[in-house]
């Protein structure tokens, strides 16, 4: 039986459902599934939690990605510049617009390295993204500053980073910034869902459009777009969670404020690092150890359930046969492929459990 899930959605659902179900038989009533007033209400309330004047909601975090790369017109020829270390979807969002990613090292946080970034621009260069992995927001401050040297854009992928801030106002010194409500992030829908944020009007504008058929007016295309809309009963979920989205990343932050006091002695782990004045929303709690694939063994024996995030860098996965920069070895990333360990964090955790997995942990590694 396991003692510790490596998630537990149950814990923040259950509170919520009721109500959840309530918005959900309204809808029915209305008979308004797309585009109807929850929608707008969800917009709303997402610009009003990330401080951004605009939000474009959409059908998932990939689409949102690859709206924002399409309404800046980036395609064939082009490069975009990410980390090799995050999720497939950033690569994708890229290729599927017939760009080419172009791969840097992380650093010590987990996040792009900002020293290595300049080195990769070329004249093909369009973009850099960004991404907030594990909960934390990048050096946006440094990217910028890169961005604006080779007048590139720079955007964000804040998938993994509902409610994380920094020191200063990040989401002004990007174009755009494209985030996922997939049901196990900080902040997710009851199926796939995602939404882009920008401060600027004709760029929401336009990326509205691509996302609902290439028009804002029916039967108007101004644009060759898609079908990637969020749905009402997405919207329904959000809209409720999004009142308890701070409580929630508090309680994350408590429990890897235990793990960080508790396994503080272990000389065998390597514990993630916050970045100077960050405020870190602990989507992942990512951990370093010798011999992975043992310590994860025991630890389910422990019945500790544990995650890899992640087991293959993107420049390694197939589909990237031919590039130039296929298994290419990187400094840190490809070290972190090989020891890598997600520990269990989320909402109702509790204090028990937490020191259950460090016990567990204190033991084999």
């Amino acid at each position: 039986m396991k003692k510790v899930p490596f998630n537990d959605l149950s814990r923040i659902h259950e509170p919520i459902h009721k109500k959840v179900f309530a918005k959900f038989s309204k809808v029915v009533q209305e008979n308004r599934f797309v585009l109807n007033k929850e929608i707008g209400e969800f917009e709303c309330l997402f610009s009003e939690f990330t401080e951004s004047k605009y939000t474009v909601s959409c059908a998932s975090g990939t689409d949102a990605l690859e709206l924002i790369l399409r309404a800046l017109e980036i395609g064939k020829n082009d490069e975009v510049i990410l980390p090799t270390n995050t999720f497939i979807a950033t690569a994708l969002a890229v290729t599927r617009c017939g760009a080419m990613p172009v791969f840097v090292d992380n650093d010590e946080f987990y996040l792009i390295d900002t020293k290595q970034v300049e080195k990769k621009i070329t004249k093909k260069t369009k973009a850099i993204i960004a991404v907030n992995l594990y909960g934390q927001i990048a050096n946006i401050k440094k990217l910028k500053q890169i961005a604006d040297k080779y007048k590139i854009y720079l955007i964000q992928d804040s998938a993994q980073s509902h409610g994380a801030t920094s020191s200063y106002d990040h989401n002004k010194l990007s174009i755009a910034s494209a985030y996922s409500f997939y049901p196990g992030k900080n902040l997710g829908a009851w199926g796939d869902a995602g939404a882009v944020t920008t401060n600027n009007k004709k760029l929401s504008l336009k990326i509205k459009a691509i996302s609902n058929q290439g028009g804002i007016k029916k039967y108007e295309h101004s644009y060759i777009g898609g079908n990637s809309r969020m749905d009402a009963l997405q919207a329904c979920v959000l809209n409720e969670k999004l009142k308890h989205i701070k409580s929630w990343n508090k309680q994350r932050n408590k429990i890897a404020d235990i793990y960080l006091a508790e396994l503080s002695d272990n000389k065998k782990i390597v514990l993630p690092k916050k970045f100077e004045n960050n405020y870190h929303v602990w989507h992942l709690f990512v951990i370093r150890v010798k011999n992975r694939n043992n310590v994860l063994k025991k630890m389910e024996d422990d019945g500790i359930m544990c995650g890899i995030h992640y087991p293959k860098l993107i420049s390694n996965q197939k589909f990237l046969k031919g590039h130039t920069q296929y298994k290419n070895k990187f400094t840190n990333a490809s070290a972190y492929e090989k020891n890598i360990i997600s520990l269990p964090i989320y909402p109702g955790m509790s204090q028990k459990q937490a020191l259950l997995v460090c016990k567990s942990l204190d033991k084999i590694a």
